[in-house]
């Protein structure tokens, strides 16, 4: 059988009229490719019941897309506030009582000193209500283990920051965590030398009644879901069936950092310093590094793939980036044809937020196209 004609799932990439729609778009991130790329390659490549596979699933767009068609997925991130989104979007806590119940059990845990500022930045960033919420937060959820402290983590990161009046925070990009310096200093010299005052449970809860009113994302065809949290090359996990369909964007040499680009959030929930230790290891400016990476990546996704599955890799269009992806990805196709189509931005690109204002070289698509299949 080849590529299937079916047409995508209509109600996660446009609106918020229904609960799969709503919660498509949990969890801001940087670098993250569109709801309907992944929604129209899962209808395009698999039948209901096949797996999809996605070893670099950041905020989680692919195994949600799956679910949704009613496609089995296994996917993974070494970010932790990824694997939040990506977890808490595919399974949420059912129950939005016990959640706001629980937002409510941190604040009671507040204590003076979780109300002081550990720097010129948390004074500057947060009031002391939700400086003590979060650190209460920090303290008190079991994110990793429990379903309803994870979609409560999930809840707090997706607000954390963002613009007045949208977030818990002073006026700060909502997707990017800039250097603390530099927020400094912006809101000494644009005016916001003190953040809003806030009530965290009644800002969060009524951000808990928004996201379930609807409901929660159906799943009629019982799809299996697996999200792991790690190294893909080591703790991808097994699969329930060979995938038919890889569908993943690999980190792009020398451009993002998931540590430097989600280190308040990563603060947020425990897994990091209250201000950034900045590494460039995660940047993967060292290529060999890079190719070793992929190629590990790859391998280990190759072996829970079905010899005859598509494979499409959305990547950089630097050559720095996309030779090596294309390299690695014949690699573990052996020998069958990889098509190469550009898939230039049509929008301002999340880095033009930041002040980058030169010409992108866009992204390309790499698809290897599934052999024929008996129906």
């Amino acid at each position: 059988m080849t590529a299937t004609s079916t047409k995508p799932t209509p109600d996660c990439a446009v609106g918020f009229a229904t609960a799969a729609a709503r919660w498509a778009r949990l969890g801001p991130y940087y670098a993250m490719f569109p709801i309907s790329f992944a929604q129209d390659a899962v209808a395009r490549f698999t039948q209901p019941g096949e797996l999809v596979l996605d070893p670099f699933c950041g905020r989680g767009t692919v195994p949600y897309t799956a679910m949704v068609a009613g496609r089995d997925s296994l996917s993974c991130d070494i970010n932790p506030v990824a694997w939040v989104y990506a977890a808490t979007k595919t399974a949420p806590a059912p129950d939005p009582d016990t959640v706001k119940g629980r937002i409510g059990e941190i604040a009671q845990a507040v204590s003076p000193e979780d109300r002081q500022p550990r720097s010129e930045f948390q004074t500057l960033a947060f009031c002391g209500t939700v400086l003590g919420f979060l650190h209460a937060a920090r303290r008190e959820l079991r994110w990793r283990h429990d379903a309803t402290d994870r979609t409560v983590a999930a809840f707090i990161l997706h607000y954390l920051h963002s613009k007045i009046p949208q977030g818990l925070s002073n006026q700060m990009r909502h997707c990017r965590a800039m250097s603390p310096d530099y927020c400094v200093r912006w809101w000494n010299d644009n005016g916001y030398k003190k953040p809003p005052e806030v009530d965290p449970v009644s800002f969060l809860n009524a951000r808990v009644n928004w996201r379930y009113r609807k409901g929660i994302p159906g799943n009629s065809h019982s799809a299996r879901v697996t999200v792991a949290l790690g190294d893909s090359a080591s703790d991808l996990g097994p699969p329930t069936n060979p995938a038919r369909l890889v569908l993943t964007s690999p980190p792009y040499s020398g451009v993002t950092d998931y540590k430097a680009d989600s280190w308040l959030r990563l603060w947020a929930i425990g897994e990091g310093p209250a201000l950034p230790k900045w590494d460039s290891k995660q940047k993967y400016v060292d290529l060999t590094a890079y190719r070793t990476m992929l190629r590990q990546v790859f391998e280990a996704t190759a072996q829970r793939a079905h010899p005859d599955a598509a494979w499409l890799v959305r990547c950089d269009a630097r050559e720095r980036t996309f030779d090596i992806v294309l390299a690695k990805l014949a690699e573990v196709v052996e020998g069958r044809e990889i098509d190469v189509s550009p898939a230039p931005f049509r929008r301002p690109t999340q880095t033009s937020l930041y002040g980058d204002r030169a010409k992108k070289p866009g992204e390309m698509d790499l698809l290897v196209y599934p052999r024929r299949r008996d129906t």
